[in-house]
């Protein structure tokens, strides 16, 4: 999913400053959406009872959601990236 939205997204037809503003923020979704399952599966390694398919896959798409709004809230961890690479863009 996500390596075909990168794929897709160096094809557009913008400039480079463009597509790493989108790349860099493609890159913080997929970071905060391994982050968030990884504490999601630490909770459930405590829990004497196994979430249903149902439960799993609601917690898998709501994770994906979380990630994606975390990754484009302002002065986040997208924009640092951005900056930081910006600079060697332009150089």
């Amino acid at each position: 999913m996500y390596i075909e939205n990168v794929r897709s997204i160096l094809n557009y037809r913008v400039d480079d400053k463009e597509k790493l503003k989108i790349l860099t923020s493609e890159f913080v979704s997929i970071f905060w959406n391994v982050l968030l399952k990884e504490m999601r599966n630490s909770v459930d390694m405590l829990s004497p009872e196994t979430p249903s398919f149902a439960l799993s896959t609601y917690y898998s798409w709501f994770d994906g959601e979380l990630s994606r709004i975390l990754a484009k809230s302002s002065n986040g961890l997208a924009d640092i990236l951005y900056k930081e690479l910006i600079k060697s863009l332009n150089k």
